[in-house]
């Protein structure tokens, strides 16, 4: 396995947004276009290779980045190191899909700046592919501040009247979480050095436990919160939600759509990753009263979903639930709760990416996003209505799809949970919020596709070609991984068996 190089699959498309700034293509809309969706789509191929890998190894994939073969900073034990598991390797292949169907969505959306546009679309995926795979608490943080800048360009430069006051929002909102994450991270550096007598910033290097007496108690509990703090304003907890909405409707389709399948997944990486695997004895005794605000979280934006008048919110606030669901598993401290809140990740990504799609073009048809303005589209755009009938679906997590699996195994965890009768009782009430997202689901799915035609004085063109081409890939994964979910739990099955070690010792 030689020709899988982890250098190549996180830092080519840096590589590509600089061949695409190089004078080779002009200002050619065109060749721009081509050349980025056949990067990305031999970047998606290729990143299928690793996920084999991981299928078929018990090890995982690591190397350190040197230069003129000198490490980082290596007197201060901080390394450029990144590496695969089987989740990240997942995440990298499900990151790289969702970019290059944003490639293919941007030719009929992004009608400027082709060569800016393109060039911060691949910078953002270097920075997300970074997230996902530093070794290293200090490489991660960089990566996790360098995705600020492209994502606030991507708003602002093409988005709506609204979107500036979005990107700034969206800017304030992360940053300020990332003050906490680093706040953290210098103390988990510390740490590390107190528990070890070396300096070593190894994200494996730092497991933190309450019972070892290295640093006081409520500095640990500082470092645990200022982490779930800048990772729950990316998931986005309730009420740090809202610049996910704002930015995710002021954007366009391709951009919306990469907030919201990806940057999410960001902050769900974060909390399993760092608070669960680096602060096990705290997350145990947190993971109760994260499980009262992740049933807040479905609630509160089901019913606040259900009010909406435009799609794009509509939408958001949909992704904001799934997250709950997420937040519900990942509660559990069992390995049922745990599977179903990772496959959440990706059901979500998937179906949310459907769902953005479905917005983008029914507002090229109708170009407004309102409700109140849209309906009767099921007469002139049957395709789209098929497509969106069973995306609808799946949003609502009907069996036979990839949402489907995910939640059921997250609620049977919580129901499964080591917590008192209560808890209980809150995971029965996350349960019956499901009928909240049939209801406002199918209510946008009439108001869009049923009825009366509003708009029988306008020309209006079916999806064909490279729209119809996406939400087949979509509806492709939605109805495989529904129905063999398998194919993805046993990549990282692994992970789940050794995050619930760390929990018991």
């Amino acid at each position: 396995m030689k020709f899988l190089s982890l250098n190549l699959l996180i830092f080519s498309p840096l590589i590509a947004a600089i061949i695409i700034a190089s004078p080779l293509f002009g200002s050619n809309p065109m060749y721009i276009r081509r050349f980025s969706k056949a990067f990305a789509s031999l970047h998606f191929l290729y990143s299928l290779l690793f996920v084999l890998y991981q299928k078929i190894s018990v090890e995982n994939l690591y190397s350190e980045i040197t230069l003129f073969g000198h490490n980082w900073l290596d007197s201060f034990g901080i390394n450029a190191a990144i590496g695969l598991d089987g989740l990240t390797s997942l995440l990298v292949a499900f990151t790289s899909l969702i970019f290059l169907l944003a490639l293919i969505v941007s030719k009929s959306t992004i009608r400027y700046k082709h060569k800016l546009y393109y060039c911060l679309i691949f910078c953002l995926m270097t920075t997300t592919l970074g997230i996902f795979t530093s070794k290293d608490i200090f490489l991660f943080f960089m990566f996790w501040e360098a995705e600020l800048i492209p994502v606030y360009l991507l708003i602002s430069q093409w988005g709506s009247e609204k979107a500036r006051e979005s990107a700034t929002k969206y800017f304030l909102y992360v940053f300020s979480g990332s003050i906490l994450i680093l706040s953290s991270i210098i103390g988990l550096y510390y740490y590390g050095f107190a528990a070890n007598g070396e300096l070593s910033s190894s994200i494996d290097f730092l497991r933190v436990y309450s019972s070892d007496n290295i640093c006081p108690y409520f500095l640990q509990l500082f470092m645990f919160f200022g982490l779930l703090a800048g990772f729950g304003i990316k998931l986005p907890i309730i009420p740090f939600h809202l610049w996910n909405t704002e930015a995710a409707t002021n954007s366009q389709t391709p951009v919306s759509i990469i907030i919201s399948a990806v940057l999410i997944n960001t902050g769900a990486y974060g909390i399993i990753k760092f608070n669960l695997g680096l602060f096990p004895e705290i997350y145990a005794k947190i993971a109760p009263y994260l499980m009262i605000i992740a049933v807040l979280n479905i609630i509160w934006a089901s019913l606040a979903a259900f009010k909406q008048k435009n799609i794009k919110k509509t939408i958001g606030y949909y992704s904001i639930a799934s997250m709950g669901i997420f937040l519900l598993g990942v509660s559990s401290l069992n390995k049922t709760g745990i599977d179903g809140a990772i496959l959440q990740i990706f059901a979500h990504s998937i179906t949310v990416a459907g769902l953005y799609l479905i917005a983008g073009f029914i507002h090229q048809a109708t170009k407004t996003y309102s409700l109140q303005e849209i309906g009767g589209l099921g007469v002139k755009m049957p395709h789209l209505m098929i497509c969106s009938y069973i995306i609808c679906f799946a949003a609502i997590g009907m069996p036979f799809t990839c949402t489907f699996t995910a939640e059921f195994l997250s609620f049977i965890g919580s129901v499964c949970a080591d917590y008192s009768m209560l808890y209980k009782i809150l995971t029965a009430i996350a349960i019956c919020s499901i009928i909240l997202t049939a209801a406002y689901i199918l209510n946008l799915f009439h108001k869009t596709f049923c009825g009366n035609c509003k708009i029988l004085n306008k020309t209006v063109n079916d999806i064909y070609g490279h729209r119809a081409t996406v939400m087949a890939i979509i509806i492709l994964c939605i109805l495989v991984f529904g129905i063999f979910p398998d194919s993805l739990i046993s990549v990282y099955n692994g992970l789940t068996e050794n995050l619930i070690e760390i929990l018991r010792v």
